[in-house]
């Protein structure tokens, strides 16, 4: 398995597929690249597509240390993951925990970002989170630590809205969750919602911005409510509303989906095209 070695000695797993420009996505806290499948195909027909796994999520090393896991880490590790790759500027995005990723590391290396596409992220937004919402991520790292991944899927599936709308528009998706659980060590996913407990708020910087920026959301994630705020902060963004449509907006709706990415990132690339091919007509 390809993986990258951070300067912090982390491993961090990355698989890639496709040709054209370089398009590099991450899934949502407890997730992984797997998550990709159901738009992988259409990305990859003509992008050349990077999907990465953060520190403490499944292929990807756990530390122990719950100093070595924070967003300005997890930015680190995406540029890892470019320089590793030799890749000077792409599309950066992601699912929720992904997408905030990306968000920071447009703002820390704009020079290095095509274009930002966010998807069901209330992170990117950088407000605080609700005081049920810290209630509930707290009690998760006490399950996980105290009775392991099954038991965390479970609490999950009866605690947590952003799942129990996927749930609803999709009950077979229950296998789903308890499979990416399992994949995860209970120390990664612990101090991984730690470092989501300690996020930074970064609202007051999204103006600073200036990629094309997509906006992708779901008529029932509670994420949506603060990506239309991002969407007011960043000056030319996009948004897009699937429906139905829950915090995993990729897999409820994934044709509509692909089409939105699509479309949004040819735009981007146009202009790109028609330079090269006025090069290849002298």
């Amino acid at each position: 398995m390809p993986h990258v070695t951070t300067d912090d000695r982390v491993k961090l797993y990355y698989e890639e597929r496709g040709a054209g420009t370089p398009l590099v996505l991450a899934y949502g806290i407890g997730g992984n690249a797997d998550l990709w499948d159901t738009n992988l195909e259409a990305l990859a027909a003509r992008h050349r597509v990077i999907l990465w796994e953060p520190r403490g999520h499944a292929r990807s090393d756990s530390p122990d240390d719950p100093a070595k896991y924070s967003f300005a880490r997890w930015t680190l590790d995406l540029k890892a993951v470019l320089d590793r790759l030799r890749i000077a500027r792409a599309h950066v995005g992601g699912l929720s925990l992904g997408a905030g990723i990306a968000t920071r590391f447009t703002l820390r290396y704009p020079g290095r970002v095509r274009s930002l596409l966010v998807t069901n992220s209330s992170s990117a937004a950088g407000l605080p989170l609700s005081a049920d919402h810290l209630v509930m991520r707290a009690q998760s790292i006490k399950v996980t630590l105290e009775q392991g991944m099954d038991a965390m899927a479970e609490f999950a599936m009866a605690s947590n809205p952003n799942v129990r709308e996927r749930l609803l528009l999709d009950p077979s998706a229950k296998d789903e969750f308890y499979a990416y659980y399992r994949r995860l060590t209970p120390i990664g996913y612990a101090n991984a919602l730690r470092a989501l407990l300690g996020m930074d708020h970064i609202t007051d910087q999204l103006s600073r911005i200036r990629v094309p920026t997509l906006l992708i959301g779901g008529d029932r994630d509670p994420s949506l409510a603060p990506m239309k705020v991002m969407h007011e902060k960043v000056r030319g963004s996009e948004l897009v509303v699937l429906s139905p449509a829950s915090h995993f907006a990729n897999r409820d709706q994934p044709e509509a989906w692909n089409r939105a990415a699509l479309d949004f990132l040819a735009k981007v690339d146009a202009p790109r095209r028609k330079k090269s091919a006025r090069r290849r007509a002298r």
